[in-house]
């Protein structure tokens, strides 16, 4: 699975380093420090496909209105939705009041501790990854929090 998800993640992690640079930072920061630390688990952080040390695999299920608990305020999560759908799907972000398209394919990019989100049910088959980062592992490691992402933060494209 981590080999076939490199490319995937690959693209998702570029992502991240254009709207969250501060973050995406920190996550290949962990991953070094955890390869020192921890030489245990370094043949598995070489195959790892991502800056995120965290994933969650939710298959054919709606989500309830939710805030996550693992990450920290100013953090993003990357949600990729796969799969065939019978309609539209649709995230809704409730104290935001709006829904997004959410269909085969999407990315979107979540501060999940701060916005409630949820998925209804759809039709079978789809599968969403939620690659995320663990606020403990970031700790562990003595990682500072590289906290909100600001616009100052990103460069622009001349």
């Amino acid at each position: 699975w981590m080999k076939a998800m490199q490319n995937h993640s690959g693209l998702l992690d570029g992502v991240l380093a254009v709207t969250h640079p501060a973050l995406y930072r920190a996550g290949v920061e962990v991953r070094r420090k955890l390869s020192m630390q921890a030489s245990e688990l370094r043949q598995y952080l070489t195959m790892w496909p991502s800056v995120f040390n965290a994933v969650q695999v939710i298959i054919n299920r709606m989500t309830i209105h939710h805030r996550d608990v693992s990450g920290r305020p100013g953090w993003m999560d990357m949600l990729l939705s796969m799969g065939t759908y019978g309609e539209r799907g649709v995230m809704s972000f409730r104290n935001l009041s709006v829904s997004v398209p959410y269909d085969t394919g999407s990315v979107v990019l979540v501060n999940s501790k701060v916005v409630i989100h949820s998925v209804p049910q759809v039709p079978p088959d789809r599968i969403c990854y939620a690659f995320f980062m663990l606020d403990f592992v970031h700790s562990w490691v003595g990682q500072e929090d590289p906290g909100w992402s600001k616009i100052t933060d990103r460069r622009r494209v001349p």
